[in-house]
């Protein structure tokens, strides 16, 4: 299943990907697959317009109707996202993020606090498109997530509550957490072992900062 963040507030950088911080190591929203898929169509349709295959040449493979629809729904997606971060009022909302689903071509609105105008004319707006779109509560604000990882981008590594620890980068938003991920690895193996280490580190984060955080291990190449 392929998931790709949508366009709006949360990403007034680039949306997906990755974005570099402070210091030698990087903030990352999102990883959107989606791009490979938009990327393959391109090609396909970019080398048939440039030249007529050979005698000798096998003609280059069409979108498969999968492969188009999956390409229509995002576009469809992006577009919603478009006028979303285009609506008066969604920075001061409760907005946090729109997750699309392509395959689906459903998106899922992820909310923070009670509903309010906004979040109606984005349910609204997002039926009268014909796309299918749910609520996901969280418990942290866009605003609160983007000061949590000022702080840690403010911390080096090796230092303070970083100092048997080596950042890679910091995930300002999660499909699947409700919260700031910290990525890195230990300096020196910790004595109490890696799962007891991790959940110290992440109290301690959390006390820092207000907000739920999740420990993971592994560096993020720069592209």
């Amino acid at each position: 299943m392929v998931f790709d963040e949508g366009a709006g507030p949360a990403s007034t950088e680039p949306p997906a990907g990755r974005r570099a911080g402070s210091g030698p190591w990087q903030r990352w929203g999102f990883l959107t697959a989606t791009i490979v898929v938009l990327t393959a169509l391109a090609g396909v349709t970019a080398a048939a317009a440039v030249r007529e295959p050979a005698d000798d040449e096998q003609p280059l493979p069409a979108a498969s109707t999968a492969e188009w629809e999956l390409w229509h729904h995002q576009e469809v997606l992006s577009d919603l996202g478009a006028w979303i971060a285009a609506l008066p009022g969604i920075k001061t909302s409760g907005y946090v993020t729109n997750i699309n689903n392509p395959e689906a071509g459903s998106t899922i609105l992820v909310w923070y606090g009670p509903p309010d105008r906004v979040q109606r004319q984005i349910m609204d707006e997002a039926q009268r498109r014909h796309i299918p779109i749910s609520i996901e509560h969280r418990k942290h604000s866009l605003a609160a997530l983007e000061r949590a990882v000022d702080q840690l981008v403010a911390i080096d590594s090796g230092t303070g509550v970083f100092q048997n620890f080596t950042v890679s980068a910091v995930g300002t938003l999660s499909i699947d957490f409700d919260g700031v991920t910290v990525k890195g690895d230990y300096i020196h193996p910790p004595a109490e072992g890696v799962p007891a280490a991790d959940t110290a580190l992440a109290r301690a984060l959390a006390a820092l900062t207000g907000v739920a955080v999740e420990i993971e291990h592994g560096q993020i190449v720069p592209v």
